[in-house]
């Protein structure tokens, strides 16, 4: 009767644990019969009609801005170094797109832009011209003499006058003769105008230099040729992403060129250029440039200083190492007097014990 009882009870839950088991077999079929019908559907929060290129592409520019700008800050006055002469060349290929490369873009892209795409192609050619005679002298910024002085006046020449009268009377024409205008327009001829009246005001302040005083006159040159040099490019830049706007890639690409310029071109005057930088068309206009705000022109540069930096540092050094030799050789002498007189001492001892 008890092993009966036993084997009941073995048998029903055998029974109960197939039934278990057979039960979890059946819920977990109903539970991922459930998934395509659940994958079928979206969720309300979701757009299908978003594309994430194009907030793709701004993100990727606006996190890699700040490492660029750590980077392209960063110079090094050290002699020799992949800096001196990488950043002075980036500076060159930065200008040449803002000033030629972005118009001749927009003028392939549309149709009856042949005006845009001449002048395009003449402002090629004359500043890639200037640039490369500049980086066939292979010249660092210190080493610039009075035989290379006129090569790079002409250069800074052409660099100072020749954006400030040709883009502003171009594109004031472009304006006025082929588009309509309306009131985005009329602030850009304003823009340009006040182009062309810089450029009249230092034919001004030249004529009547005898009556500045030198720091002044040396002042309104710097205002002036800053505006001279940067303004020109920077509005027709605007002009171009504001008329002719090819893609939101192509908009975002001439805002993050233009700003990475900027933020170059900033370095040249928020602190002094090593006298190892590679003397291209850029540098040197933008170093002749800062040069009307020092009275000595070496003062913008920054190897002298760290010439001088690194000599006294090294003469600390020497007399640290002569101030450790001087104590190691005292106490070499101290315990050298201290060997001698402990030998005086013990030599009666010894001579009296033999005794």
């Amino acid at each position: 009767m008890f092993k009966s009882g036993i084997k009941h009870n073995t048998i029903k839950r055998k029974t109960s644990e197939i039934s278990n088991f057979l039960n979890f077999i059946i819920w977990n079929i109903v539970f991922f019969s459930l998934f395509p019908l659940a994958s079928a559907s979206i969720a309300p929060f979701v757009d299908e009609n978003y594309e994430s290129q194009e907030d793709l592409f701004d993100a990727i520019l606006n996190t890699f801005f700040p490492i660029f700008f750590v980077i392209l800050l960063n110079v090094s006055g050290k002699p020799g170094s992949i800096k001196n002469v990488i950043l002075p060349l980036l500076d060159d290929i930065l200008y040449n797109m803002i000033t030629w490369m972005i118009p001749l873009i927009i003028s392939f892209s549309y149709d009856d832009l042949m005006s845009i795409r001449i002048f395009s192609i003449i402002n090629m050619c004359l500043h890639v011209i200037c640039a490369v005679i500049a980086i066939i002298k292979w010249k660092r910024v210190a080493e610039v003499d009075y035989e290379n002085l006129n090569l790079f006046a002409i250069v800074f020449l052409f660099m100072i006058f020749f954006p400030v009268i040709v883009i502003p009377i171009f594109w004031i024409i472009t304006i006025t003769h082929k588009l309509s205008i309306n009131s985005i327009f009329v602030i850009f001829i304003i823009l340009f105008g006040i182009c062309l009246i810089s450029l009249m005001s230092i034919i001004i302040v030249k004529v009547l230099s005898d009556r500045f005083e030198r720091i002044m006159l040396y002042r309104i040159y710097y205002v002036l040729f800053i505006t001279c040099f940067y303004s020109p490019n920077i509005f027709q830049t605007l002009l171009i992403t504001l008329i002719w706007p090819i893609n939101f890639y192509f908009v975002k690409a001439c805002v993050f060129i233009l700003v990475l310029s900027l933020t170059r071109n900033v370095s040249y005057f928020v602190d002094k250029v090593p006298d190892d930088f590679l003397a291209t068309s850029t540098t040197m206009t933008q170093c002749t440039i800062r040069i009307f705000t020092k009275e000595d022109a070496q003062e913008i540069f920054k190897g002298t200083e760290i010439s001088i930096e690194e000599m006294q540092t090294k003469i600390t050094k020497i007399d640290e190492i002569q101030k450790t030799m001087q104590m190691n050789f005292d106490v070499m002498q101290k315990s050298m007097n201290e060997v001698k007189l402990l030998d005086a001492l013990n030599q009666p001892k010894d001579e009296i014990a033999y005794t």
